[in-house]
């Protein structure tokens, strides 16, 4: 039997669109299951988790 690997959810809009992680992958997925895969190291999500973050407090991102 070949492994199935179960993408973690990280966010589902309420229209249906997705976005999940699994491998160093970000996964976003729309309601009519079209998807695109991002590969994104830990790096990469450090820093693209620093620029959400900047951009729910503050509105915008810094860099």
């Amino acid at each position: 039997m070949t492994p199935t690997l179960i993408p973690k959810l990280l966010y589902r809009h309420p229209d249906g669109w997705t976005i999940s992680y699994k491998e160093n992958a970000l996964i976003a997925t729309d309601d009519d299951l079209n998807f695109v895969i991002v590969p994104i190291g830990r790096e990469g999500l450090l820093e693209l988790s620093k620029k959400l973050f900047d951009i729910g407090t503050k509105g915008h991102c810094a860099s």
